[in-house]
């Protein structure tokens, strides 16, 4: 389980070439930056995203976001 604050942003370079994140939103809304795209995940919604390219985790809203994310990183 990830608790981010309101305004808070964890921002990442691409991870291992392959990996692959799910994320599953139990509370608030996840702002999802994926190289060039944005994507905004809400209470009860989940998504999957490659992040072998930059990518940022956001909460652009006003309460507290509560989240878990699974990795796959693809065997080498």
């Amino acid at each position: 389980m990830w608790e981010m604050q309101p305004g808070e942003k964890f921002a990442s370079p691409a991870t291992r070439k392959g990996t692959l994140e799910l994320f599953y939103v139990q509370s608030g809304t996840l702002t999802l930056g994926v190289k060039d795209h944005l994507y905004r995940v809400k209470t009860g919604c989940s998504a999957t995203a490659r992040t072998d390219v930059p990518h940022f985790y956001e909460n652009q809203g006003e309460s507290p976001l509560v989240l878990f994310m699974t990795v796959h990183e693809k065997a080498s």
